[in-house]
């Protein structure tokens, strides 16, 4: 046989071992896979899609804790009270359940009080929108591993599951209960906000995507932690099923827009007792309530005022200039894209001087065009000596156009006045934030690169 042939035959052999061990892996993984999933789905309790749900019953030592029924709207409360259900916390609990899974099971165990399963100290039970109804009871602890005795309703079996678990189905009525005092899904937009009762009362309102508070631009942070604080309002306990506040300490309308329907909705606040109440108009429901919502509620006018200064892009800048006691510095931004499409970089250039400091002029772009007041000094004044403003900070963009001009002046408490061209107030701003601008030439410029180490000395001839 010649070489070659041999060569061919053994090459072939190879392939052959190999494409058979390939064949037992793939074999050896389909395997474990399979195993994998049934021994996964050995493990759980229940086979059924939450979504399926739509009733549910919770009792506690016998004992109704709540019934709850599902319609296109959403889980209701059905007794002990009829009230609307906290859909999370009941999706949460049904999530728990569909996905329940035991560690293994007592198939030959016939006592179920041994394991408080006679007179179970939890009952979970759903109907699914089939008919047909499961559940699962639950038993005493076992402190020493801490796991859980448990059994499926209508099944005899007892089966051990993690202690952890209980915690998952061990809810009381207020736990399903829909405790949001304003009743607003997120989702519902609010127009507008009046808050009375407070030292400084307001309206604000919603001016496209920004909010104004008496006709002029509002903070919008500011404002959206408003409505944040009415909507997230919750109940901590129920203070009573059917009253009423006659003396509201604070009153919260609003106007409210969900999908196509409009529609106003109030909230009346009070205290009591060192405690906090509040209701909704359209429900006899009092809650006790966290007294923390009327800190959030109570502003200063500056609190609600719009505190953005500089109205500039950061991409739109090309050039800064600087004026101060120490002179003129003008600083270029050339924006470079590379050409491989990556991440673009930019380059800061002092005007007849060499490289400036990037990472000085970078801080100083964001700085300059993200400027708050931290304060406001009124109108702004028509003799402005006594100010000091003796330094000037202009933003250029394409063409030399002016996108912002920033006069800084003198120190008071700590923060420094600020005159910002098309803001008719005297501003005052935190005096780090302007201090560290490049008002001269070393704070700008790169310094040069240090020289080399001459090394060791030439021997001498």
């Amino acid at each position: 046989m010649k070489q070659t042939t041999k060569t061919l035959l053994g090459l072939l052999a190879l392939l052959a071992v190999a494409g058979a061990v390939g064949g037992i892996a793939r074999w050896t993984q389909k395997d474990e896979a399979a195993k994998t999933e049934a021994k996964e789905k050995s493990e759980k309790l229940f086979d059924f899609d939450k979504a399926h749900a739509r009733s549910l019953r919770l009792e506690k030592d016998g004992k109704l804790v709540a019934a709850l029924s599902k319609d296109e709207k959403g889980w209701k409360l059905d007794q002990p009270i009829k009230a609307e259900a906290d859909d999370s916390a009941v999706d949460s609990l049904l999530s728990s359940l569909s996905s329940l899974k035991q560690k293994k099971d007592l198939a030959d165990e016939k006592d179920l009080k041994a394991y408080g399963l006679d007179a179970p100290r939890l009952a979970v039970m759903v109907k699914l929108d089939d008919g047909k109804e499961q559940g699962l009871l639950l038993g005493v602890d076992n402190s020493f591993d801490n796991t859980l005795y448990v059994k499926k309703s209508g099944d005899a079996t007892v089966r051990i599951v993690d202690g952890y678990n209980k915690n998952t189905f061990d809810k009381s009525l207020l736990d399903l209960r829909n405790k949001k005092v304003a009743h607003l899904d997120d989702s519902a937009e609010v127009k507008r906000v009046e808050v009375s009762g407070v030292k400084n009362p307001y309206v604000l309102e919603k001016d496209g995507a920004n909010w104004k508070v008496g006709g002029a631009p509002a903070d919008s942070g500011a404002a959206d932690r408003v409505v944040s604080a009415v909507k997230q309002l919750r109940g901590t306990s129920v203070s009573t099923e059917n009253g009423s506040i006659d003396k509201p300490k604070v009153t919260v309308k609003l106007s409210v827009t969900a999908g196509k329907d409009t529609f106003t909705r109030t909230l009346l606040i009070a205290q009591k007792d060192a405690k906090t109440y509040a209701r909704r108009d359209d429900s006899p429901v009092v809650w006790e309530v966290d007294a923390s919502v009327l800190k959030d509620l109570e502003k200063e006018p500056f609190d609600l005022q719009d505190k953005t200064l500089v109205h500039a892009e950061r991409d739109q800048i090309r050039k800064f200039v600087f004026e101060s006691p120490s002179g003129r510095l003008e600083v270029t931004r050339t924006k470079l894209t590379p050409p491989d499409g990556g991440f673009p970089d930019e380059k800061y250039e002092v005007v007849g001087h060499g490289p400036a400091k990037k990472w000085k002029m970078s801080s100083a772009s964001y700085s300059m065009t993200s400027l708050r007041a931290a304060a406001f000094d009124g109108p702004v004044p028509k003799d402005l000596k006594k100010y000091g403003f003796d330094k000037t900070a202009t933003l250029l963009g394409e063409n030399d156009k002016v996108l912002a001009r920033i006069r800084v002046g003198s120190e008071k408490d700590g923060k420094r006045y600020v005159l910002v061209d098309g803001v008719d107030k005297l501003a005052r701003v935190e005096k780090g934030s302007v201090d560290d601008w490049p008002w001269n030439l070393p704070d700008a410029l790169e310094p040069p690169p240090a020289a080399p180490d001459a090394g060791v000395q030439a021997s001498k001839p």
